[in-house]
């Protein structure tokens, strides 16, 4: 009897549900949309209102898609947000909207827990730079500005705890890479750190037990789930991961050395360690790779890749237009347009930071800048600058990964920039190393589909389902031709930056 797996990525933009079997092959897929809010400058925020239903229709969507018979998918396992707060009621339900990873506000609190634990001992607990995007800090906004929600939770929820009560397990569980994200963990012994727990008065009992088994079954589908999801009762529910790890897991980073770049709604770029050996610098993150008893150690762009959604919804209104009349993406029609600009982008030079800069450098009073237009300039060269300039921070990352002494070869690229052949080239020919694609660009929720084949005995362990079901399909080699333009474009990046960190950010 052929098996099958279910992967769902619970995104920050949208919910993408995949039917797999166990080779790794996608059987059929459905995505669907949903808003986040911004209420004032910085803030980001969701409501479970919006979140939870799409999963269920998704995961039908796609289940009757494939044609598959429900008694034949074994299990699931969801990807999910990391660094997005859910305060819990009594009944599980949240208190106020969902702070969200992107967002800002607790910035200003930094400074504030660093009074109360030194920087360099807050790094070694929790492998994190004490930066805004960790819920360390917001969860210190919260505490001090919004004190009557803060005494009515009874759940400090990460998303993955909370999805996976959705879905039926009678206990709050998370993985240590969503627990991770809170800034909150013991990275070396994998458990909540008590001592940051105090220091934020943060019962470690209003927190979800943290499972370090990969895939670890926490419920069976109830018939109300089975049938809002399209799956048989009695589907096995299993813990999945913080979705960047989904990611690495669903592009085979397994074992020490392993890269993996990710640039989506969220960038990054994950290097497997085998010890958890921290930045001398302190600003990349080291975290579990969940289910592999080793560890990545990585820094990330807070927009990267929506950055270019940002730039398709404000200036490309043509394309989208053009694009529903041609049944194409418009991303592609931006793409071709793009590709007739010589690399450096006509001397035009954009900062992707809209939400702050994150990474090598770690300034959430960063924001997004284009320098250099002329009369000349064309809405091609200005798409193409924002396509480098998404590029030129993963290449800032890859730069501090090589100041910690972190030797990167060949990276697997996953995410919405391993569709376009055109970008993919541009990374490789930016980074001077090889880009490799997979069987399948969908490794959140490959990875998702993983840990649950694992945690249903359909792989022994993560690493023969990696090799079992994670495939390289192609590869883009560096062209040195034009290593010495984007060379130049990158150090002009760098100086627009520093110009600007001082005065203006």
């Amino acid at each position: 009897m052929a098996q099958y797996l279910v992967g769902i990525d619970a995104g920050t933009t949208g919910c993408k549900t995949c039917v797999f079997d166990v080779e790794g092959t996608v059987v059929a897929s459905d995505y669907r949309e949903y808003p986040s809010y911004y209420p004032k400058p910085g803030w980001v925020e969701q409501l479970s209102e919006d979140l939870v239903p799409p999963l269920f229709d998704s995961c039908k969507a796609a289940v009757e898609r494939s044609g598959v018979d429900p008694a034949d998918i074994v299990a699931l396992a969801i990807s999910s947000q990391g660094s997005i707060i859910g305060l819990l009621d009594e009944h599980g339900e949240t208190i106020r909207p969902w702070v969200g990873w992107q967002d800002l506000r607790g910035e200003p609190y930094i400074e504030e827990i660093k009074k109360l634990i030194p920087q360099d001992r807050f790094y070694e607990i929790t492998g994190d730079p004490l930066g805004a995007i960790f819920s360390i800090s917001k969860l210190a906004w919260l505490k001090d500005n919004e004190p009557e929600n803060w005494a009515k939770t009874k759940m400090f929820s990460t998303e993955q705890d909370y999805l996976l009560r959705k879905w039926g397990a009678d206990e709050y569980w998370t993985d240590l890479s969503s627990a991770s994200r809170e800034g909150m963990l013991d990275t070396n012994n994998f458990v909540w750190s008590e001592e940051i727990h105090e220091l934020m008065g943060i019962p470690l009992e209003m927190r979800a037990k943290i499972s370090t088994e990969p895939g670890q079954v926490v419920a069976r589908l109830s018939k109300e789930i089975a049938e809002r999801s399209g799956l048989a009762e009695g589907t096995l529910l299993c813990v999945g991961a913080h979705d960047q790890n989904c990611s690495t897991f669903g592009a085979g980073a397994v074992s020490g050395g392993d890269t993996v770049m990710v640039i989506g709604t969220f960038g990054s770029c994950f290097v497997v360690m085998d010890e958890p050996n921290r930045d001398p610098n302190a600003k990349l993150v080291v975290k579990p790779n969940h289910g592999l008893d080793n560890w990545t150690i990585e820094a990330f762009s807070v927009t990267s890749a929506s950055a270019f959604r940002w730039y398709r919804d404000t200036f490309a209104d043509l394309e989208v237009a053009a694009a529903k009349g041609l049944q194409e993406d418009p991303y592609d029609l931006i793409t071709r347009a793009i590709a007739g600009v010589p690399p450096g982008a006509d001397g035009i030079t954009y900062l992707p930071f809209l939400q702050g800069a994150s990474g090598a450098r770690l300034n959430p009073n960063a924001r997004g800048t284009f320098v250099g237009m002329s009369l000349g300039t064309s809405k091609a060269a200005m798409a193409r600058a924002v396509l480098e300039g998404i590029s030129f921070e993963m290449k800032d990352i890859l730069l501090a990964q090589a100041a910690a002494g972190i030797e990167i070869g060949a990276i697997r690229l996953t995410g919405g920039a391993a569709k376009s052949p055109m970008w993919c080239q541009l990374l490789a020919d930016i980074f001077q190393r090889p880009i490799e694609l997979l069987q399948t660009s969908e490794t959140g929720c490959l990875g998702a589909a993983l840990y649950a084949g694992v945690g249903a005995g359909v792989y022994a362990n993560c690493n023969e389902a990696a090799e079992r079901a994670v495939k390289v399909s192609q590869r883009f080699d560096p062209d040195p031709s034009v290593a010495e333009d984007y060379e130049e474009a990158f150090n002009r990046f760098v100086r627009v930056y520093e110009a600007l960190e001082g005065d203006v950010f």
